[in-house]
């Protein structure tokens, strides 16, 4: 059974919201960068040329220390915002995979009962529920194969009935020993 449609793995709108929230933090520093500048010189120009030119030379000395200072102050504010995000969302990522990969590790040790259990957020729940299809499947076809090594197991040994060959018997054990060592429930 094909399915026509593939899932994704971290849908698309988990990178886009990551973006979109990266780059309205920039916008807002570049907002409070704007009006930070604009407070911090209010002070007029003067009456005459020569004073206005003076306070000129004096305002770009400023506004080249001040436009530094406010840019360093919310480039830190703004990488802090990047990070922090950025840490809530790969949390999104790395949480499920940790208890994806313990569920992996369960299935290997041939316990079919495991399953992924994630909140229905995390990014990569299409995942899990692919993994959990996939155990529950393989739960179902060993439960009957387990069913068929005992119907073989009871043909062989009913009582009153003619020994059956030992290659039988011993193959029916061997298969009901080895899917024994599965845990099904």
């Amino acid at each position: 059974m094909k399915q026509t449609a593939s899932q994704e793995v971290i849908s698309q709108s988990y990178l886009r919201g990551l973006i979109l929230k990266c780059g309205l933090l920039f916008a807002v520093g570049l907002l409070l960068t704007g009006g930070i500048l604009y407070l911090s010189a209010p002070k007029p120009l003067g009456p005459s040329y020569q004073e206005t030119f003076a306070r000129l030379a004096q305002l770009k000395d400023e506004m080249l220390v001040k436009s530094a200072l406010t840019y360093l102050l919310l480039t830190g504010l703004i990488l802090a915002g990047v990070i922090l995000i950025t840490v809530l969302y790969s949390h999104r990522v790395v949480g499920p995979l940790v208890n994806i990969k313990r569920v992996v590790k369960a299935v290997t040790g041939g316990d079919l009962t495991a399953a992924a259990r994630l909140r229905r957020h995390d990014a990569i729940k299409p995942m899990a529920d692919s993994l959990n299809a996939l155990i529950e499947t393989y739960h179902k076809r060993v439960q009957t194969a387990i069913r068929h090594a005992n119907a073989l197991n009871d043909l062989t040994n009913r009582p009153g009935d003619p020994p059956a060959a030992p290659e039988i018997i011993a193959q029916a054990k061997a298969v009901k020993d080895s899917l024994a060592t599965l845990r099904l429930q």
